[in-house]
């Protein structure tokens, strides 16, 4: 009986999860970025971490979970940790996306105070990013790219070259800005 009970249950639960998890009609839309246009034509982004969601929908399905952060500017070490910059001046807002398990990836988007600060922000994180911030594991190929206000820097481990590249990174950058992308490495 109590066999059955268990059963029952188990079976219950999964089909509780299935149909949680199944999408509604409209759910595999891309997500919208809210964006203004400067004088320039350039897109603001208002929302960093929709922005990266934006990305993610963009290329091909990632077979690991992420999870997206705020950095804390004001925290020194953090900066360092996930830009590479010892100050934030240049910086009104910087999210981060890496994957829950360790794995040498981390994809940062920043919002820079001034478009015309972009491409010095993109070449310091590409200069300065510790490549080897993880225990034993490195990310040895990276890229930062910037568009407007927003600057992109992605590093990776080429182990994940099958699923995900600075290449593919870098495309789904350009097809989120929809506007003149500048790669700095």
């Amino acid at each position: 009986m109590k066999k059955y009970l268990c059963l029952t249950l188990a079976l219950v639960l999964m089909l509780t999860a299935l149909v949680g998890c199944t999408p509604k009609p409209g759910d595999e839309s891309t997500p919208s970025v809210d964006t203004t246009l400067d004088p320039t034509g350039a897109p603001s982004v208002t929302d960093l971490k929709a922005f990266i969601d934006s990305m993610y929908a963009k290329h091909a399905p990632l077979e690991m979970p992420m999870d997206s952060i705020s950095v804390n500017l004001k925290e020194d070490n953090e900066l360092s940790y996930f830009t590479g910059m010892t100050s934030a001046e240049k910086l009104s807002e910087v999210v981060v996306s890496e994957p829950m398990m360790g794995q040498a990836y981390s994809l940062v988007i920043a919002k820079v105070a001034s478009k015309d600060d972009a491409p010095a922000v993109a070449k310091e994180m590409y200069e300065k990013v510790n490549q080897r911030k993880w225990v034993c594991m490195e990310a040895d190929t990276k890229t930062a790219a910037y568009c407007g206000d927003i600057v992109m820097f992605f590093m990776v481990s080429s182990d994940f070259a099958d699923s995900i590249t600075t290449q593919s990174m870098t495309n789904a950058f350009k097809a989120v800005c929809g506007a003149d992308v500048t790669v700095v490495a």
